[in-house]
This record gives structure tokens, C-alpha cells and sequence, in this order.
């Protein structure tokens, strides 16, 4: 009877093994650009001509979609122009157009379909996107998708049809549930804000209220032009929900790679309040080329050198909009050593920031001589950003989409299929529960007979 009893037993133990984990991609959360939150203020933006910024007029994502999927969900954030978050109120409108990418590299062609952010036209003719609120669309996998790792890889172009205006339009980007998201790297810089813009006075109450939980207009310091400094804990601004920082992730997968180039531009590195300690002047930068790049907006961009900031980034005037120190960034390899930028680029100029393996390159070459590139994961911090100020990047590599933590989601492969790791299902619980209760009833019934021989 004991036998057959532990071979039961050890029975169930593999069936509640096999119930116990499913299989699922490493990753299922949302991916997005630049973060998820819809309240952070943080966003990719599009300028227009009279706006004294650069302009382009095209973004370039890519999608990854796992195999075995039928389908998956983007969601662009604010996608139309004006009202919250925007400036102006004849900007875009954005049209939205998927391409299948096979080979992951931006050189696909086979038209999925588009989307328009005013709803004239597109999949969602009728059906404009909503204004601070997220628009989300389902779409089928193709065949003409799908690499060779059996992942389904698409791009998404965005376009900005009109850049002629002095308008802004903000908006952020996802894709859902274990989707991959990043953006090309290319010619084509990418423009970033902290956005405190709105078209009407309650949408600019709602904003400062958001950005500042704490404030109460009654009190000294809060009457404008007056604003206390953020960083002051009597200010009835403290505890404002923005700190001025933006993090980005890119992915090096380069071993042969013996220098990075990264540029910013744009970025108004400027003098502070004169009693606010050393005057931050924007100074040539020998290790750019001189002119203009190859890649610039040209007609708004000026030659880098040792150029004033008008606006400078920490302006003297609206100090809520304001957030210290004077901007700057750095650059974080994967082994965690931090490159420090700590003058960058000046109004409409592009300063270079290169790390270079080159003996002796720095200063006249590179910025700082480096021992060697690593593969993985880098990360750039950019510290003190100011509000509704559009600096602008050119990455050597290609941007990550973040999950809700503001953590990087790895983007699937072209080759190779999506990683899997066991996790522990519904059914393994229930599984494991009727395997502990067997073992408990064994045991009872053993002690039981046993109880019973004794007497």
C-alpha cells in the first residue's frame, strides 16, 4: 500500500510542477517615449519656424512586436495640437504612418496602414486624437513583419505636415503589454521638453497645480512676478512633482565601436542670476567642427562657438518655470563610470560630446579619452532642465522606450527569438495547494494507522 501511496504521490508532484510556471516573454509591461506617466510633464515635441528652435519634421520608431502574437497596441499621448500641453493652436496636425521592418533597420517599405492626430484621413478617419488623454489603436500582425526570429518588426514614421507656425506640439508614444519600442538613430535629431504650455488660463491653473501639489496663491512668495526659488522649503512651491531631470537609455551593440559621438543642441547653456554664483557662459567647444553639421536645421541653426544664451537656460524672469543648477548632463557607461558634460550647447547651436579610445585625442578630438566602449546599455541624465524650453538630441545609438518604473525595455531581435523565463501561474497555486494537501492527508492517515498498530 506504501508504495503505490509514494507513487501517487511523486505523480502529482509533477503534474503540480508542470501547472506551476508558464512561459511568458521576459518583458510585459508598456514601453514609451519618453516615459509612460501622462502627468510628468515630459514629452518629444515638434517646433515650428517662428520659434526661434530647430525644426524637424519626422520621428522614426521602432516596433517590435513577439512571436506568436496575432496583434498589437500603440498609443500616442496628446497627439493632437493645442489646448494642454501644446503651444499655439495651428500646429500638425501629426500623421502617423507603420511600415513592416523585418530586418529591424529602417529599410522596410511594405505600407501597414497610417493614423492622423486630427482624424482627417487614416485608419481613424472621424476619430481625432484626444487632447491630454491617450489614443490607442490595435493592429494585426503581418506576414511581411515577421524576421527570422519569427518576431513581428515594424517602423513608425511620425510627421509633423506643418512646421510653418511658431506652434509646439508635445506628445508621447508607447506600445503595450511586452511590445518593444525605440527610436531610430539617424541624421534626424529628436526634440525634447519639460511642457508648462496650454492655451487657455484654467488648462494653465491645471498644469501649475499639477507641477506644484502644494501651492496655495494666497501665500507670500506665490504672486507672480514674485515666485520663490523651488529648492526652498518655505516656498509654497516645494514638493513640486518635475526636478528638472530626463533620463534617456541607449543600447550600444557595437564591439568594435572605438568612439561615441553624441551631440545636443540647443540646449541654452547660459548665466545665472549674477548673485548666484560663477557665471555659467556657454565657450567654444575645440573638439566640434566648426560651422554648421551635415545634419542641422540650417536656416535656424547658429555655427558653434563661444556664443551668449538669449533666453539662458536659468532665465531671471518666471522663476516657476525655472529648475537649478544650469543645464548639463552626463553620459553613463554600463560598467556605471559617468562622463560629465557640464557646458553644453548654447541657443541654437549643436556642441559634439565624444568619448574616444584615440591616445591623446582630448581636447582638440574628443572630449574625454576613454579606455574602451562597452557593449550594453548607456544612459544619458540630463540635470536642470527648465520648463518649456526644446533642447534637442543626436544619438549615436538607438533610444530605449521605458516601462512605468522608468526602467529600459530591450528591444526584440531581428535573428533571435524573445527570451523566455518561467513564472508562476494561477493554476500552479491551485496545483501546489492540492499536492500539499495530499502530503498533509498521507501523513494523518500514516499517523493515524500508526496510532492504531500501537494500540
Amino acid at each position: 500500500m506504501r508504495k503505490y501511496s509514494l507513487r501517487f504521490i511523486g505523480m502529482v508532484f509533477v503534474l503540480a510542477l508542470c501547472f506551476s510556471f508558464s512561459f511568458s516573454n521576459l518583458s510585459r509591461a508598456d514601453a514609451c517615449l519618453p516615459s509612460c506617466s501622462s502627468t510628468d510633464t515630459r514629452f518629444l515635441t515638434f517646433g515650428g519656424q517662428d520659434l526661434d528652435t530647430f525644426v524637424f519634421d519626422t520621428l522614426s520608431f521602432g516596433i517590435g512586436s513577439p512571436v506568436g502574437a496575432t496583434t498589437f497596441q500603440f498609443g500616442v499621448f496628446d497627439g493632437e495640437s493645442g489646448n494642454l500641453w501644446d503651444g499655439g493652436t495651428n500646429g500638425g496636425p501629426l500623421i502617423f504612418t507603420l511600415i513592416a521592418d523585418p530586418l529591424g533597420d529602417a529599410s522596410g517599405t511594405f505600407e501597414v496602414g497610417t493614423w492622423t492626430s486630427d482624424g482627417v484621413g487614416g485608419i481613424n478617419n472621424g476619430i481625432p486624437m484626444p487632447d491630454n488623454a491617450w489614443f490607442n489603436a490595435i493592429v494585426e500582425n503581418v506576414p511581411e513583419a515577421q524576421a527570422a526570429s519569427g518576431n513581428y518588426l515594424y517602423l513608425m514614421v511620425v510627421t509633423n505636415v506643418d512646421t510653418s507656425g511658431q506652434d509646439v506640439n508635445n506628445f508621447k508614444f508607447r506600445v503595450a503589454d511586452g511590445n518593444t519600442l525605440f527610436m531610430f538613430p539617424s541624421d534626424q535629431p529628436f526634440g525634447y521638453e519639460a511642457s508648462f504650455r496650454a492655451e487657455t488660463q484654467p488648462e494653465f491653473f491645471m498644469i501649475r497645480d499639477l507641477i506644484y501639489p502644494n501651492i496655495d496663491v494666497g501665500s507670500p512668495g506665490c504672486i507672480p512676478p514674485t515666485f520663490c526659488d523651488f529648492t526652498d522649503p518655505a516656498c509654497c512651491l516645494f514638493g513640486t512633482t518635475y526636478d528638472g531631470v530626463f533620463d534617456f537609455y541607449f543600447l550600444n551593440n557595437n564591439p568594435d565601436r572605438t568612439f561615441i559621438d553624441f551631440w545636443d543642441g540647443d540646449y541654452d547653456f547660459g548665466p545665472l542670476q549674477p548673485d548666484e554664483g560663477p557665471p555659467f557662459i556657454d565657450t567654444d567647444d575645440p573638439n566640434t567642427p566648426p560651422g554648421i553639421p551635415v545634419f542641422a536645421d540650417a536656416p535656424n541653426t547658429n555655427p558653434q562657438g563661444s556664443a551668449g544664451s538669449i533666453p539662458p537656460d536659468d532665465q531671471p524672469i518666471l522663476t516657476i518655470f525655472r529648475r537649478a543648477p544650469n543645464i548639463n548632463y552626463e553620459l553613463i557607461d554600463p560598467n556605471g563610470v559617468v562622463y560629465p558634460n557640464v557646458n553644453p550647447s548654447a541657443t541654437n547651436e549643436w556642441e559634439l560630446f565624444q568619448l574616444n579610445t584615440e591616445e591623446g585625442c582630448a581636447p582638440d578630438i574628443c572630449d574625454i579619452q576613454v579606455p574602451n566602449i562597452p557593449v550594453g546599455l548607456w544612459r544619458l541624465r540630463v540635470f536642470g532642465m527648465d520648463f518649456a524650453n526644446i533642447n534637442f538630441i543626436r544619438a549615436f545609438d538607438r533610444l530605449l522606450g521605458v516601462d512605468d518604473d522608468n526602467n529600459p525595455v530591450p528591444p526584440l531581435d531581428p535573428d533571435l527569438p524573445p527570451s523566455v523565463v518561467p513564472t508562476f501561474s494561477e493554476w500552479g497555486m491551485v496545483a501546489v495547494v492540492l499536492f500539499l494537501g495530499i502530503i498533509g492527508l498521507y501523513h494523518l492517515r500514516r499517523k493515524k494507522n500508526a496510532d492504531a498498530s500501537s494500540s
